[in-house]
């Protein structure tokens, strides 16, 4: 008896060992099958777009005062918070140092990049891109007393050249520029002001950016007739390697919103709000 009593309570402890195992081999599966948070599907179940830029580019992406608020403004902005509406989404961004974006993209802590990030082969291989949202070219920007001095690409020989660190720009001076002493700094404004106090002798931006600060600073001027094409065709939005059905998303809302005639505007308002500064 005590042996049949033995058996029953063996057989009994193994079925619910088994049973133990299949429900732990069922939330396996359950966590398995949860999206990750910066894919299309991850996203819109978090309800959040996490976007991160480099705010110290007018008129992409900049800080203004509002109503003695402090806010990051641009059209790249209102290109992010474009993208969050036709997902159903909120926006959040995240302001970084420009050379930390895909970092923070490739680690997930970021779910886009829109920072007037240009998709050339070395960031292709990091990152996805979108289509190209608006074309862009590269100027020099000058104190207007060296007006004369600098004309030319040739006259930018053996110069110190501020740029932003981890920038097309900064591989143009690198690569493009003879014996030029590259000084690669993390924000525009640091840049500005080496080029007002005379440590470098001129500086490299994207066109629309340097007309920016050449507008706000009396002293600056860029050069005229120069502007250098980097091959790079224009800026895109940034997305994690291999994220795909994000990366076809995002191209049909650009698409739209390029039919709609909604970027050339946040263009023209973007370069209007920083004409206030």
């Amino acid at each position: 008896m005590k042996k049949k009593l033995s058996l029953l309570m063996i057989i009994v402890m193994l079925t619910s060992l088994l049973v133990a195992c299949g429900g732990n081999h069922a939330n396996v599966e359950n966590d398995n099958s949860k999206p990750e948070s910066y894919t299309l599907e991850g996203i819109k179940k978090k309800g959040k777009l996490i976007m991160g830029t480099s705010a110290d580019y007018p008129p992409f992406e900049f800080h203004k005062m509002i109503n003695g608020e402090d806010e990051i403004v641009g059209f790249d902005i209102e290109i992010g918070k474009y993208i969050a509406n036709e997902l159903g989404v909120e926006l959040e961004i995240k302001d970084m140092d420009f050379d930390k974006l895909l970092g923070g993209l490739s680690s997930g802590m970021l779910d886009i990049v829109i920072a007037a990030m240009n998709p050339d082969p070395e960031r292709a291989k990091e990152a996805n891109f979108s289509d190209i949202y608006y074309e862009s070219t590269h100027s020099v920007l000058i104190r207007k007393e060296d007006k004369s001095n600098i004309v030319s690409m040739e006259d930018l020989n053996g110069k110190n050249i501020g740029v932003q660190i981890g920038t097309t720009q900064e591989k143009i001076a690198e690569t493009e520029i003879k014996d030029a002493n590259v000084i690669s700094l993390n924000t525009n404004p640091d840049i500005v002001m080496n080029l007002k106090t005379n440590k470098i002798d001129c500086a490299i931006m994207e066109t629309t950016v340097a007309k920016a600060f050449a507008k706000s600073n009396d002293d600056l001027m860029l050069v005229e007739g120069l502007v250098i094409d980097s091959g790079s065709e224009g800026v895109a939005v940034a997305i994690k390697k291999g994220n795909d059905e994000l990366t076809e998303k995002i191209n049909e809302i650009l698409a739209k919103a390029k039919a709609e005639g909604l970027i050339e505007q946040w263009v023209i308002e973007a370069n209007e709000l920083n004409d206030l500064e």
